[in-house]
């Protein structure tokens, strides 16, 4: 009697698991059923165009670095924050994204061309160079975590140069980020805080 009413038990609880997880699918977001492009058009269409570049060459080069900016997934650790996650009308101007680790404190730097908060203030050069070989201007070198120039260190030193071209030529958007600081945090290496719930880490 007592084995009888073990095994009962145990049908019930894997009944209920087996109902709480198909209950769980149920509701959960329609990953599976939404076309790709519900979630993949609205980064893709934030990305401005070079529309507006009247020397055809540059345009032809800013388009082949609007590519590459697309392809790399910059806006993934670039983007600024708004109210309701990622605001795409602040192309690339940072903020939104926050490392923490031994290395010290980063936030994800503004790389529109404002001349105040952007990338303005850095040369053709200082750019290449972080895309190149991770060495930031400061001197110092960017953890993979942080930025991973590895996968830049590929491109030829042209679509390097599309990259800029197409980065200066971004609307300028005045967005500041806090200076990166250098003191470590104690915990493991490459450790990112990321304010899923819209938090911008600019400072005013």
């Amino acid at each position: 009697m007592r084995r009888r009413l073990i095994r009962w038990v145990g049908v019930a609880l894997l009944v209920l698991v087996i109902g709480g997880f198909l209950a769980f699918l149920y509701y959960i977001p329609p990953f599976l059923t939404a076309p790709p492009e519900t979630f993949s058009d609205p980064v893709a269409a934030a990305a401005p165009g070079v529309q507006g570049i009247s020397d055809p060459a540059l345009r032809a080069l800013a388009e082949r670095g609007r590519y590459l900016v697309m392809g790399a997934g910059c806006v993934g650790c670039h983007a600024a924050n708004g109210s309701r996650g990622p605001d795409y009308s602040k192309y690339l101007a940072g903020g939104g994204l926050k490392f923490v680790s031994p290395q010290g404190t980063v936030v994800s730097r503004n790389l529109t061309p404002d001349p105040e908060t952007g990338l303005a203030r850095r040369t053709d050069e200082e750019v290449k160079r972080v895309l190149r070989s991770g060495v930031l201007p400061d001197g110092r070198v960017a953890t993979h975590t942080m930025m991973p120039w590895a996968n830049f260190s590929n491109w030829t030193e042209e679509d390097r140069h599309a990259a800029v071209v197409y980065l200066r030529s971004l609307p300028a958007v005045r967005h500041r980020i806090p200076d990166a600081d250098p003191a470590p945090v104690a915990g493991e290496a490459g450790v990112i805080e990321l304010g899923f719930g819209g938090r911008d880490y600019s400072v005013p």
